[in-house]
């Protein structure tokens, strides 16, 4: 790797696992220290910081749980602490990752199913652009990156009308905070993934993952790797010419 993110402090929402945790790794590689950020699942969070460190990197696993109230602000207070106050004041890459599905007839959905997307998948990942965002323009330097979905870009299947919703806001949320960023050397922009093989939504070869497939152009899923490849370049110092992209990563799913 090309250590090309060395003195930088990435956090990762949702990287205990898949995609998040992919991440995490990725951007570790690259030489940036990580807070690995979970809900609930403490063990796996510190295997994705024990891999990092058997690598040579540095990680931090913090515990926030960002579908509730407090969760964002729990993680913000958290920012300073990790590494001993190595980086008090900074946040040099932000990726919101953390997100959730539930699929179902819109017409059958509650208001728990509304305020458990809206608030994970927007909500929180607003109030943390917010924040670092505060951080970066203070500094001159830094990378915001939204995981959205191929589903922020068409709604190609029924049963998901939640989801597409919230990630048609992650999309726009997206363009137009880049817009305001955009003369302060803080560049904002997506990664829409396709059907990606993870625990969440596993490449099984069942009717389900057989459709999915079906809707790509390659005729397969992807790996959580890829994702984390396109974060990476996206957080890259080179890239900054990039902003307000929604770089969609779904092997020709919405071509």
């Amino acid at each position: 790797m090309s250590k090309s993110l060395e003195n930088k402090l990435a956090l990762v929402t949702g990287s205990s696992r898949g995609i998040g945790a992919a991440i995490a790794v990725r951007l570790a590689a690259e030489g940036a220290s990580v807070i690995v950020n979970y809900a609930a699942s403490p063990a796996r969070a510190e295997a994705v910081v024990a891999e990092i460190a058997k690598a040579g990197g540095h990680a931090e696993a913090v515990q926030a749980d960002l579908g509730s109230t407090e969760g964002p602000k729990t993680l913000i207070a958290a920012i300073d602490k990790a590494f001993g106050g190595k980086f008090e004041g900074r946040l040099d890459i932000l990726v919101n990752n953390a997100g959730t599905v539930e699929f179902g007839p819109f017409l059958e959905s509650s208001d728990q199913s509304y305020d458990k997307h809206f608030n994970l998948n927007v909500r929180s990942l607003i109030e943390l652009s917010k924040d670092a965002a505060k951080r970066m323009t203070k500094t001159g330097w830094g990378r915001i990156i939204n995981i959205g979905s191929a589903f922020g870009e068409a709604a190609p299947l029924p049963g998901v009308t939640l989801y597409i919703a919230t990630k048609f806001a992650v999309h726009g949320f997206t363009r137009a905070l880049s817009r305001e960023l955009g003369s302060t050397g803080v560049t904002v922009n997506g990664v829409q993934p396709g059907p990606i093989d993870t625990e969440l939504s596993p490449d099984d070869n069942g009717p389900a993952a057989q459709t999915m497939k079906k809707l790509t152009s390659v005729g397969r899923f992807g790996k959580a790797e890829e994702i984390a490849s396109a974060v990476a370049f996206l957080a890259n110092p080179e890239s900054a010419f990039i902003n307000g992209e929604n770089l969609t990563v779904d092997g020709g799913w919405n071509a």
